[in-house]
C-alpha cells in the first residue's frame, strides 16, 4: 500500500516521527517562570521584608548593597544581581520578586522567589539540639509552606497549578550551606556538622519530591559552594599552619574537601530522584567548580584584587570582621569598582562574580544535565543570525544623537534615560530596553546597534531615528505640516540599508543566505504622522485622508525588502495614542464623553485603530504576492490595551497614564519641561510605571509588549512558529 501525505501533514508526521527534536526545538521556550527556595545566596527580598521594621535597619537593607546595579538596597546580598536574576534574565523573563514582598496583591505568574537569607534546610529546632544556633526560622520546610500557600492561592484547581509547574524552572537552593557555616560558626568540629549533613540531603531530596508531586518538570538543585574560600571562614579559621590552605587559591582544604564530600553525597541522591521519577529532569548546578574557575585564575576574569578578599568590610587581612559587617557604620572599606573583586561582603559575591557563575551554569559547561542556553540557544537560533530595525521613537537604539548639530545633545541623552538596564542614557526612548533590544536578546543576538555610529553590524543593526515618519518631508509641508524633530522618513532609512548591503554580501548567493537568515523589524511606523499632523493644528478631517497613503507606504516598503531577498518582516501597528500622557495632555478635554473606562481619548484610538485596520488589509494583500514569505502583524496596540486595562496584574501600581518622568501637571507631562532636562523629575520604580516619559513606556512594558508578541498572542501568523516551521521546512526540502 502506498501512502501519500499533503506537505503539511508530511510536517506534523516529522514532529512526532523526530520528538526528541521537536522538543529540543519548543522546549528551550517552555520555561514561563522561575519558581526558587534558598538562602542569600538566591534572596531578592524576602529577609528584608522579615526585618524591615527592626531599628536600626539590617544591615544589608543599607549602602552600598545594591549600588551597582539597582543603585539602592533592595534586600539582595550584593551589590547587584545575583544568579537567579542572571538566569531570568536569560529566559526574557522579570526578576523574581520576593514572596513576602507581594503575596497580597500579586499573582505570580513569572515567578516567585521563596528564599530567605540566613536560611537552613534543618529545621531550626534539629539544629538547635545539635548545638547550632539559627537566625531566621525560615527554613526550607517553611519556603515549602509558602509555596503550598501560593498555590492555593493563585490557582483555582489543582490541573490549573500543575500547568504552571510543567512550564516552571523550579530552584531549590543553594540551600544547606548555612547549616553548616553556622555549625562551624559555633566552633563544631568539622565531624559533628558531618553528622548532620545527611539528615541536610534528606530534606532537600523530600522538598524535590515534594515540588514534583505538585507537578515541577524541570528541578535545579545548586551544590555547595567551596566553603574554603569563603572570606568569612578563612577569616574565623585563620592560621599559620600553611599546608592548611591551597598554595594556588589560597582556601581551606579542609574545608573545601567538606564541599567537595557534601556534593558527592547530593549528586548520588540526585542520581536516585532520577530513578524515581524519569519523566522529571533534576539537574545538578556544579556552584563548587563554576565559583572555582575565579578562585584558580582570578586575574582571568577582571578580578584584578583578587578572589578571597572582601570588597565591603571593616578591615583585616580579608576585610572582613565578624561584627562588623558590611553596611554598618563601622564597615567603611568599601571598594571603588566591586567589579574586580569576587567578594562582596566575606560571605556573598559581587554581581560580576555571581554573572560569571550564571554564564557557566547557562551555557552548560557546569550542570548535569547540562542546562540549555535558555534564552541564547532558542529555537530560532538556527533561523536568524541577524536583527534590524527600521522606525521611530519606540526602536531607535541612538541614530539621532550623529543627526544633531555637533555638541548637541537632545533629552534623551541625559539622565534619568537608561538608568533601570544600561544606568547611563544610550539615546533609548525609555529608562532601560526597548522591544528590538528584547526581541535580540530572545534570539541570542547582540542588542542592534545605531547604524549611524559605524559599529560592526554582522548580527544587525538599526537605522530608526527619533521622530521618522513614513512619509517624506515635502509630502507633509505641502500640507502645512512641519517636522519638530528630524526630516527622516522610512525611505531614507529604507536607502541606508541598500547602501550598507554591499558591504555585508558580496555577491548574490551570500546576500541571499544572509537575507534569509535575518529578522527585520520595520516600525513602528505611522505615529509621528499623525502627531505631527495634529501638532500642527491639523484636524481629524485633514488627517483621514492620509492614513491610507501611510498604510500603502508601509506595505510598499516591506515589499521593496522582500525584493531584496528578504524571509522575515515584522511589521508593528499603531499604539494606543489616546492613553499616551502626552495626548492626555495635549488634547485634554473637559467633555467626558471624550474619555474612555480607562481614562483614555477615544477620538485618537479611534484613528489609531483605523490605521491598523488599514495596515493589516495591506498586509494580506503582500502575503498573497509572497506566499513563501514570512510577514507578520504585530499588534502593539492590542498588546499595550492588555496592559492598560488591568495596570496592578502587570505590576503597575502607579498607575498606567501618568509619566515615570515628566515636568508635571495631571499627567506629568510638560512639552517645556521633558524628561532629561533639569526642569524634570523622575519616579523612584519606574518597574511600576507603564508610562516613561508621557511618549513612550517603560522598559517593564516592553518586557510584557515583547512577551506577549512573542508568544504569539499579539502576532499574526504567530512568531512562535516561524523558527520551527523553518527548521522542518528545511528537512523536507532535503529528504
Amino acid at each position: 500500500m502506498v501512502f501519500c501525505l499533503s506537505k503539511i501533514a508530511f510536517i506534523i508526521f516529522l514532529v512526532f516521527l523526530n520528538p526528541i527534536e521537536g522538543r529540543r526545538l519548543i522546549s528551550l521556550r517552555c520555561f514561563n517562570s522561575i519558581i526558587s527556595f534558598g538562602d542569600s545566596l538566591t534572596d531578592t527580598g524576602n529577609e528584608f521584608y522579615l526585618t524591615r521594621y527592626r531599628n536600626p535597619s539590617p544591615y544589608f537593607a543599607r549602602l552600598p548593597y545594591g549600588e551597582t546595579f539597582f543603585h539602592r538596597p533592595t534586600g539582595r546580598f550584593s551589590n547587584g544581581r545575583l544568579i537567579i536574576d542572571f538566569i531570568a534574565e536569560s529566559l526574557g523573563l522579570p526578576l523574581v520578586p520576593a514572596y513576602l514582598g507581594g503575596k497580597d496583591n500579586v499573582k505570580f505568574t513569572q515567578g516567585v522567589n521563596f528564599a530567605v537569607g540566613g536560611s537552613t534546610a534543618l529545621d531550626p529546632a534539629y539544629l538547635s539540639n545539635k548545638g547550632v544556633k539559627t537566625t531566621t526560622n525560615a527554613s526550607l520546610v517553611a519556603q515549602l509552606d509558602w509555596f503550598k500557600e501560593m498555590l492555593s492561592s493563585h490557582c483555582k484547581f489543582p490541573s490549573e497549578c500543575k500547568d504552571f509547574l510543567q512550564n516552571s524552572l523550579i530552584l531549590v537552593g543553594e540551600i544547606g550551606g548555612n547549616d553548616f557555616i553556622y555549625g562551624f560558626f559555633g566552633n563544631n568540629t568539622k565531624e559533628k556538622v558531618e553528622s548532620y549533613v545527611p539528615a541536610v540531603i534528606n530534606t532537600i531530596s523530600s522538598a524535590i519530591q515534594e515540588v514534583i508531586e505538585f507537578g515541577a518538570s524541570r528541578v535545579v538543585v545548586p551544590g555547595s559552594m567551596p566553603l574554603g574560600c569563603s572570606t568569612a571562614l578563612l577569616t574565623i579559621f585563620m592560621d599559620s599552619d600553611k599546608e592548611d590552605y591551597d598554595p594556588i587559591t589560597g582556601c581551606i582544604n579542609w574545608l573545601n574537601q567538606f564541599s567537595k564530600n557534601y556534593n558527592k553525597l547530593l549528586q548520588m541522591e540526585l542520581h536516585l530522584l532520577r530513578q524515581l521519577h524519569p519523566s522529571v529532569t533534576i539537574i545538578y548546578a556544579d556552584y563548587y567548580n563554576a565559583a572555582m574557575q575565579f578562585y584558580l585564575s582570578p586575574n582571568t576574569y577582571g578580578f584584578t584584587k583578587g578572589a578571597l578578599v572582601a570588597c565591603c568590610g571593616a578591615g583585616g587581612p580579608y576585610n572582613y570582621k565578624l561584627f562588623e559587617l558590611c553596611g554598618d557604620p563601622t564597615a567603611r572599606n568599601i571598594c571603588s569598582d566591586p567589579s574586580i573583586y569576587a567578594s562582596w561582603d566575606g560571605m556573598h559575591f559581587t554581581e560580576a562574580a555571581y554573572k560569571l557563575i550564571a554564564t557557566s551554569l547557562l551555557e552548560g559547561n557546569f550542570t548535569f544535565p547540562p542546562l540549555p542556553k535558555i534564552c541564547s540557544t532558542t529555537c530560532a537560533t538556527s533561523c536568524y543570525t541577524s536583527i534590524f530595525g527600521f522606525g521611530d521613537s519606540l526602536t531607535d537604539t541612538g541614530n539621532l544623537v550623529h543627526l544633531y548639530p555637533h555638541g548637541n545633545k537632545p533629552h534623551m541623552y541625559f539622565p534619568p534615560y537608561g538608568e533601570t538596564y544600561f544606568h547611563h542614557p544610550t539615546g533609548r526612548c525609555s529608562d532601560g530596553r526597548l522591544l528590538i533590544d528584547l526581541i535580540a536578546q530572545h534570539y541570542g543576538l547582540p542588542f542592534p546597534p545605531p547604524s549611524l555610529d559605524g559599529r560592526n553590524v554582522q548580527n544587525g543593526t538599526n537605522f530608526a531615528v527619533v521622530g521618522s515618519r513614513v512619509m517624506d518631508t515635502q509630502f507633509y509641508e505641502k500640507r502645512g505640516i512641519y517636522d519638530i524633530v528630524t526630516n527622516v522618513s522610512m525611505w531614507d532609512q529604507l536607502n541606508w540599508f541598500k547602501q550598507m548591503l554591499p558591504h555585508l554580501c558580496h555577491n548574490s548567493s551570500g546576500c541571499k543566505e544572509f537575507l534569509e537568515s535575518s529578522l527585520f523589524l520595520l516600525g513602528e511606523f505611522g505615529g509621528n504622522d499623525y502627531t505631527h499632523a495634529l501638532l500642527s493644528h491639523k484636524t481629524l478631517n485633514d488627517i483621514l485622508p492620509i492614513i491610507p497613503l501611510v498604510t500603502q507606504s508601509i506595505a510598499s516598503g516591506a515589499h521593496e525588502l522582500v525584493e531584496l531577498g528578504v524571509k522575515t518582516i515584522i511589521v508593528p501597528s499603531v499604539l494606543p495614542l489616546g492613553c499616551t500622557s502626552s495626548y492626555l495632555t495635549n488634547f485634554e478635554s473637559l467633555n467626558e464623553e471624550d474619555y474612555d473606562e480607562l481614562g483614555c481619548l477615544i477620538w485618537p484610538n479611534e484613528f489609531a485603530s483605523y490605521h491598523n485596520e488599514l495596515l493589516q488589509k495591506e498586509l494580506h494583500r503582500l502575503r498573497e504576492l509572497h506566499p513563501h514569505v514570512n510577514i507578520i502583524y504585530a499588534d502593539y496596540y492590542n498588546a499595550s490595551m492588555k496592559l492598560y486595562r488591568a495596570p496592578r496584574k502587570y505590576g503597575f501600581f502607579k498607575g498606567v497614564l501618568i509619566a515615570c518622568c515628566g515636568g508635571g501637571g495631571p499627567y506629568n507631562f510638560n512639552i517645556s519641561a521633558q524628561c532629561g532636562t533639569s526642569q524634570a523629575t523622575s519616579c523612584e520604580d519606574p518597574n511600576q510605571y507603564l508610562n516613561w516619559d508621557g511618549y513612550h513606556f517603560t522598559e517593564a512594558a516592553y518586557r510584557w509588549m515583547t512577551r506577549s508578541l512573542l508568544e504569539g498572542q499579539f502576532t499574526y501568523p504567530p512568531m512562535m512558529n516561524l523558527c520551527l516551521f523553518d527548521v522542518i521546512e528545511a528537512q523536507v526540502s532535503q529528504i
